[in-house]
């Protein structure tokens, strides 16, 4: 046996590739049901505090997924609000669409969009806001 083989046998080497994505936020509305599949809006966001003024940023971003079959079925339940857990595959896909140009007449533009093709979608639990309990508050001595 030479070196290399044998270094490569006894190796534990991440794989050569991946594509996996998990995605927890807020389904937008009810998800479009298709023959077959269904398609969700899903809602991300991070906040962050800026350095300069101190105050609190956020960000959002907005997920288009791609449930098929028995997932598509489902997620005919989920409606606007509800919080889930998504586990998928980030897909891209390019197509090339006519605009119209002031002054120039026509011009074909290519777009690249990104989905998600969900293998599990999870609703997760949320605790009313009546069942938070408030605040303390601490009093003034007289």
């Amino acid at each position: 046996m030479k070196k290399n083989e044998k270094t490569e046998q006894k190796t534990n080497a991440a794989p050569h590739w991946t594509n996996r994505v998990t995605l927890v936020g807020f389904i937008a509305d009810k998800a479009d049901q298709y023959d077959g599949f269904a398609i969700l809006r899903l809602a991300t966001k991070v906040s962050w505090k800026d350095k300069t003024s101190g105050e609190w940023q956020s960000h959002t971003d907005w997920h288009r997924v791609i449930a098929w079959n028995g997932l598509a079925d489902a997620v005919k339940d989920f409606g606007k609000g509800d919080h889930v857990m998504v586990e998928g595959e980030l897909r891209s896909s390019e197509y090339d669409r006519e605009v119209q140009v002031v002054g120039a007449g026509k011009a074909v533009i290519s777009t690249k969009t990104w989905e998600i093709r969900a293998r599990a979608i999870r609703k997760l639990d949320r605790k009313p806001k009546a069942d938070i309990p408030p605040k303390a508050v601490k009093k003034k001595a007289a």
